[in-house]
């Protein structure tokens, strides 16, 4: 921009260009310049900031500043005027001095275009009280240094523009490829901070209570941000219309769009916190709420500037727009992920970050059940973190750790799972161990290093590790996961995909990765009342899906007899949830499997639960049968007898009849006689539903309404 108007000027310039400006050949003349302008510096000064206020980049600046701050300058005005025109001032010097000034005057938000208009007005207020004829040569060296003064000042103006241009670029990149929330607030700000023109910045977000809480900051303000929370009365707030809700980020955060505070000096709006910033050497703000179109805000990312009026000026609004539109598309994308994840206060970061590189880290187990012996014969491990009285669960300390957090916690609780196994082994009890493998595993080789040397160091037998990688956890863009997963899978370990089926991706990875089991997620099984057929009905299509492809099928989130004993009908192959038992210490499972339940007789179960997986099955043979014409006939055959009473009733369960309705219906049913049982079969209703079928279809409301008969008579009343 104005190296398109004055040509840059370096202090490479040749011998003789610097020698026309600067040295001892023009020291008298400079002097008495210099004298005449010490003279009139008061007049000079005076009409320098009549014209100054009047300059649009300039005036919200100006206008900021108290009386003090306006009379220091004016000093420093002047201060740098008998610099300029000092008879020793140095090319090198006066370089230096421009660019210096030049970074602040841009930092400032005084625009390029500005510094044009005020070198015209130091050039006019001269003029007006300098005789320029009796000082006509040194004027004119004057003229000249100023001229070079300016295109210093656009240099460093545009070395700064560089370098904004440079931190969208990495940030840009950044949410593309950054895989937690965390790490990215915390990428973020050190790359903002590193920035010449950023004084100190945060990110954060409001708590249940509206108190915004702070949760990354430079190195700088961290201490000074966790006393400010600490203080009930500096609290800031994102609700109400009180003080502690006026300030920049308050705004923000109702408003939707970056909020200015450009002098705490003098702005009321910033009294509140007047004091403690000024004390660590901040002037100014922005607050940029990270929202997109429409939509409420998600965080607020706080720019502090060491100069009043910072981030006001024409390319800064720009650079804040940009960086606005990045950051809220990165971080709305993990919100989609995670679920909207819970705002964690720095102090409390770093906290348990802390805690988790000591001995607060504790591996629960949770047993898994064999549905097909009835035994346990693996645990899952579970993060606990101890803070004080408290055990955290994962769901209330995952939301703050880092990448570098979570590779640790796996190192940590993959040798805790390990060592643990070994003691079981010593007490006769052999355990399969699961643990989670993070996503960011795919994409960093540390985790698979640390597989290996933690296998090798407690001797682990590879069929015994299972690692389980969460459903909901997308995949990095660019990593190769099934790749990546071989290489695990070549240390003859097991792999599980976690949670099936509370993603958007379920059938895809299923499809792609090389899994050894898959775990339907707890939020699936979830029964409730009415809609038990439905639960049913995904796990046994979830586990024949499974089974399809090789796979063995647990179910998590199991809380009953009941359920237990309706997905072993279903055919899944475990089980897992609190009706088995609940996670535990490591020092509790010996104990615990010395008198572990066994598996109730299942497949005799005659529960509702246990009656409406016999029923899917059944509807499903129904749906095979429909398509297989000759076994069609064959069915509706013994249907049209039974409706003409040609076939006798079986008189007792115990004594069948070979030519008894329900005992024909049973021996048709030829591949689910193991899960029927002949009361079952005997139901009028289900005789109903099956001639509802024989004789209207399976898509018929006649179909529908005796299904639904049926499912009513076996969850409210004696079948």
């Amino acid at each position: 921009m104005l190296n398109h108007v004055f040509p840059s000027v370096h202090g490479g310039d040749a011998p003789h260009e610097a020698a026309q400006l600067y040295g001892p050949m023009w020291a008298a003349t400079l002097a008495s310049l210099s004298k005449a302008m010490r003279h009139h510096a008061a007049d000079i000064e005076s009409s320098f900031y009549e014209q100054l206020v009047r300059l649009p980049g300039s005036k919200h600046i100006v206008d900021a500043l108290s009386a003090p701050e306006i009379e220091r300058l004016k000093s420093r005005q002047t201060e740098y005027l008998s610099a300029l025109v000092a008879p020793d001032l140095t090319a090198e010097a006066h370089r230096a001095m421009a660019l210096r000034a030049g970074r602040i005057h841009a930092a400032m938000g005084i625009d390029p275009e500005d510094l044009i208009r005020i070198r015209e007005i130091l050039f006019e207020a001269l003029h007006r009280y300098v005789d320029a004829t009796a000082h006509g040569e040194a004027v004119r060296v004057f003229a000249r240094r100023l001229t070079r003064d300016l295109a210093w000042q656009a240099e460093a103006s545009q070395n700064l523009q560089n370098a904004r241009q440079n931190v969208l670029v990495r940030i840009t990149r950044l949410a593309w490829e950054i895989d937690s929330y965390t790490d990215l607030i915390g990428n973020v700000v050190d790359i903002l901070s590193a920035h010449d023109e950023v004084a100190a910045c945060s990110v954060g977000r409001p708590d249940s209570r509206g108190v915004f809480r702070f949760e990354a900051a430079s190195k700088n303000i961290a201490k000074f941000l966790a006393d400010l929370e600490r203080s009930e009365e500096l609290h800031i707030t994102t609700t109400g219309d009180g003080p502690r809700s006026q300030g920049a980020i308050g705004r923000a955060w109702r408003s939707g769009k970056p909020e200015h505070l450009l002098n705490f000096r003098t702005d009321p709006l910033g009294a509140l916190w007047k004091d403690v910033v000024l004390s660590e050497g901040l002037r100014s703000v922005v607050a940029i709420p990270l929202s997109q179109p429409g939509c409420a805000p998600m965080a607020v990312l706080t720019l502090y500037s060491a100069f009043p009026g910072g981030y006001a000026g024409a390319e800064q609004r720009a650079f804040i727009e940009l960086l606005q539109t990045l950051l809220a598309f990165a971080v709305a994308r993990f919100e989609n992920q995670e679920g909207g994840s819970r705002t964690v206060p720095l102090a409390t970061r770093k906290n348990w970050a802390t805690l988790l590189r000591s001995d607060a880290l504790q591996m629960h187990y949770q047993p898994l059940l064999d549905l097909k012996t009835g035994r346990v014969t693996k645990v899952e491990a579970l993060a606990r973190l101890k803070d004080g009285d408290r055990l955290l669960t994962p769901a209330e300390f995952f939301p703050a750790f880092s990448s570098d957090d979570f590779f640790e916690l796996y190192v940590r609780g993959l040798g805790q799972a390990l060592s643990h196994r070994q003691l079981w082994l010593q007490s006769g009890i052999d355990l399969g161990v699961s643990v989670n493998l993070p996503p960011s595993a795919l994409s960093d080789s540390r985790y698979f290093e640390a597989t290996q040397q933690a296998m090798s160091q407690f001797a682990c037998d590879p069929g015994t590790l299972t690692l389980e990688m969460l459903e909901t956890d997308a995949l990095l863009s660019g990593v190769d996961g099934s790749k990546e997963l071989a290489k695990f899978k070549a240390l003859g370990i097991n792999l599980a995909e976690d949670d099936l089926g509370s993603g958007h991706s379920s059938l895809h990875r299923l499809r792609e990765l090389p899994f050894d089991w898959i775990k339907i997620d707890r939020s699936i099984v979830s029964l409730h009342g009415p809609d038990a057929l439905d639960v049913l009905r995904f796990i046994y299509q979830l586990t024949r899906l499974g089974h399809s492809l090789d796979k063995r099928v647990i179910v998590e989130g199991v809380e009953g007899t009941e359920l237990l004993e309706a997905i072993a009908i279903l055919g899944a192959d475990a089980a897992q949830g609190y009706g088995i038992a609940r996670p535990m210490p490591a020092h509790q499972i010996v104990a615990w499997m010395g008198h572990q339940p066994g598996l109730p007789a299942t497949l005799n179960a005659n529960g509702p639960l246990a009656k409406l997986a016999r029923l899917l099955i059944q509807e499903e043979r129904l749906h095979l049968i429909s398509e297989d014409q000759p076994a069609f006939d064959r069915l509706v055959d013994i249907v049209k007898a039974a409706a003409d009473a040609q076939v006798p009733a079986c008189a007792s369960p115990a004594t069948q009849d070979s030519r008894c309705q329900a005992c024909l219906l049973t021996a048709f049913f030829v591949e689910t006689e193991s899960v029927r049982s002949c009361d079952f079969a005997d139901s009028t209703l289900e005789k109903d539903f099956i001639a509802a079928t024989v004789q209207h279809g399976l898509c018929s409301a006649d179909y529908r309404q005796a299904r639904q008969r049926l499912i009513e008579s076996i969850m409210f009343g004696a079948v």
